[in-house]
């Protein structure tokens, strides 16, 4: 949705208030906004690395077919998320998941030489450490006590006003632009995006950081199907790279 809006960026920010604004309103409905003092500073940790996120992935998605920015963003994430949490959390290690980090990184170098813009690597890249880290940080802060609405809601209010900052001096226009251009897809975007990200961090709750973030990635799949479908070419390079992906992160889980 966000890569068929003319300003990714903008259409973000807009996306993220109202995934922000339906999260609490949720939570408040259902009495889920609990929220620890003691964890506020990883609600804080959340917000930036969502506020980074979301940032770097409106502008790999400016430089970059979806396919690619997507595939890289996810897989480069996951390559870094998985050791981290196995040394965390104590997630095991076996030959299925070591081969799947082989398979995986396959795709991903293929994927990345084919990519027709640096800058947009680069951000894909920037991309990829947030996403490394906020399953990490959001696993930590759901172990504190904050509950899922809560934690989801306040972290992307946290994280609009870098967004909005990042849009720079014509913020006012771009934001009016986009959200006049591109209410549907906003709008589907905000709804999709609070609930496929509260059912992750309901099963980020009872299982490992690493493993549930790989099964989210098979998303790498569907991303090759949309990007398609909204007229990008689908190459067996492509094709390969995206499955190698996918089938990775699936090993990995286990």
């Amino acid at each position: 949705m966000l890569k068929s809006c003319r300003d990714p960026e903008a259409a973000g920010a807009l996306l993220v208030l109202g995934a922000a604004a339906l999260s609490l309103l949720a939570g408040l409905a259902l009495g889920e906004l609990t929220v620890p003092a003691a964890a506020w500073p990883l609600v804080a940790t959340t917000g930036v690395i969502e506020g980074v996120y979301f940032v770097t992935l409106g502008r790999a998605l400016q430089w970059l077919p979806l396919g690619s920015a997507y595939g890289i963003s996810r897989g480069v994430g996951l390559l870094v998320l998985w050791p981290a949490s196995v040394l965390w959390f104590g997630e095991a290690v076996d030959l299925a998941s070591a081969s799947g980090a082989v398979l995986l990184s396959l795709g991903l170098l293929v994927l990345i030489a084919g990519v027709p813009s640096r800058l947009g690597l680069a951000y894909a890249v920037g991309c990829a450490l947030s996403i490394s880290a906020y399953p990490l940080a959001y696993k930590r802060a759901l172990l504190a006590g904050v509950a899922p609405f809560a934690l989801f809601g306040l972290s992307l209010s946290l994280a609009l006003p870098l967004q909005v900052v990042g849009l720079g001096s014509q913020r006012k226009q771009r934001l009016a632009t986009a959200w006049q251009a591109h209410r549907p897809a906003i709008g589907g975007g905000a709804l999709l995006c609070a609930a496929s990200f509260l059912l992750f961090l309901y099963a980020l709750k009872v299982t490992g950081a690493g493993r549930i973030t790989a099964l989210r990635n098979l998303s790498v799949l569907f991303a090759a199907l949309w990007a398609w479908r909204a007229g990008e070419a689908l190459t067996l390079r492509s094709g390969l790279s995206a499955l190698a992906i996918a089938v990775g992160a699936a090993l990995l889980v286990g």
